[in-house]
């Protein structure tokens, strides 16, 4: 979205909550966030005002600028690039309105700007990305008087992609954002990717499975199961699932649309055979191959999660969520299998 100037990506709207200062940028829209959950586990209320992924983009000739934005509930990094180049990192402290000094990168006065190559982004884009923890909330942007835009579609990557999933979409817990396994496969394959992740409650409930069939997205990738494994039985993951790819199938207009099962984790290797997640793991992954085939939608693709994360060697210590050298493994194996696939 466009607002005072400035494209707010992966953001549907800015609200102005009550009692507080400031826009706070919200991934999905507003009436999603209290029809989300089960009555065990509700998380998702509150996980969609998350600001993981979210990204302030505009183009200046400002010599400095300044922009203020507050976190909350915990800390949360702010990336700035100019273009595809990291220009520093910043640590958002919680509940404390955050002003920031950015000026023009002064080896660039020494340099010819014309031969700098061109990634993704247009060379000379200011961008500023949230990463992973809390929620942001915009207070305001001052180039001091000089003009500012947002960016055009031919300053930015042509393909956009949105992805849905667990936290480990959300990128967790990656120690900076833009090492999760979307953004480096997004990086790989020159796309620009929205984060729809929804941290330990990605249930793939209907008006999600709407509002995301709904996107004006050209790839849509959805990461299912492993938040359901503990809180449903086969059938009612089946419904769910098929509920989601029937609409996509019949409103979505992506031209590919990838359905990822369970990463490797902890479930096949637990000592307790009885447990749920131990097993579900199997089943579930079974489900979802098959409610694809049974789609029957040349853009709807399965993607074997065991080709992205292979083993126990992608994950962190609690044998679910991928390390950094982890996600950055999947997403670059996940842009060779999209390259071999699309």
């Amino acid at each position: 979205m466009v607002e005072q100037g400035l494209e707010f990506h992966n953001v549907d709207h800015l609200e102005q909550v009550p009692g507080m200062n400031g826009l706070l940028l919200e991934r999905f829209p507003a009436h999603l966030r209290e029809n989300l959950g089960i009555p065990e586990n509700k998380n998702g209320r509150f996980q969609i005002r998350r600001s993981h992924g979210c990204e302030i983009r505009f183009v200046t000739n400002a010599p400095y600028f300044d922009f203020c934005v507050t976190a909350v509930e915990t800390n949360v990094t702010a990336m700035v690039y100019y273009g595809d180049m990291a220009y520093s990192q910043y640590t958002l402290e919680a509940g404390v309105c955050t002003r920031i000094h950015v000026t023009y990168p002064e080896m660039y006065r020494q340099v010819d700007t014309e031969l700098i190559s061109r990634g993704r982004f247009a060379p000379y884009i200011w961008r500023i990305q949230f990463g992973l923890g809390g929620s942001i909330y915009f207070h305001y942007l001052d180039t001091f008087g000089h003009d500012r835009r947002p960016p055009t579609a031919e300053e930015k990557p042509a393909i956009l992609w949105a992805a849905y999933g667990s936290s480990i979409t959300c990128g967790s817990v990656a120690a900076l954002y833009s090492n999760s396994y979307i953004e480096q496969a997004a990086l790989h394959l020159g796309y620009d990717v929205m984060n729809k992740g929804l941290s330990g409650s990605c249930l793939c409930e209907e008006k999600v499975a709407d509002y995301l069939a709904s996107l004006q997205v050209d790839v849509l990738s959805v990461e299912l199961g492993v938040n359901m494994l503990l809180f449903f039985e086969e059938d009612e993951f089946r419904r769910r699932v098929q509920y989601l790819l029937r609409k996509v199938k019949e409103s979505s207009v992506a031209k590919n649309i990838y359905v990822m099962d369970i990463f490797y984790n902890r479930a096949p290797v637990l000592l307790d055979h009885e447990n749920i997640q131990y097993r579900h793991y199997e089943p579930f992954r079974k489900i979802l191959k098959n409610l694809v085939q049974e789609t029957a939608d040349h853009r709807i693709i399965s993607v074997d999660a065991n080709a992205i994360a292979a083993d126990a060697t992608y994950l962190s210590v609690d044998l679910l969520h991928p390390s950094d050298q982890g996600h950055i493994r999947m997403g670059w194996n996940l842009a060779e299998w999209i390259r071999k696939h699309r």
